[in-house]
């Protein structure tokens, strides 16, 4: 996984009602920084806020 590549969450099982993360967890997100093993996506379902996230729990679309 590196910057610029298009991602998506992996299913998650348990979701809370409201909780932000339930607008994009079937959305892409942009990579926008990387680090060992996290790194933080931009979601345009969030209005351009930025999540971080570990590597582990998205999957990658489209490698740039």
């Amino acid at each position: 996984m590196k910057i610029g590549d298009l991602v998506r969450m992996k299913s998650i099982k348990i979701l809370p009602s409201q909780s932000p993360l339930e607008k994009i967890s079937n959305e892409p997100g942009l990579v926008i920084e990387v680090a060992e093993n996290a790194c933080k996506v931009i979601f345009a379902g969030l209005d351009g806020n930025i999540r971080s996230f570990l590597k582990s729990s998205l999957e990658v679309i489209r490698e740039q």
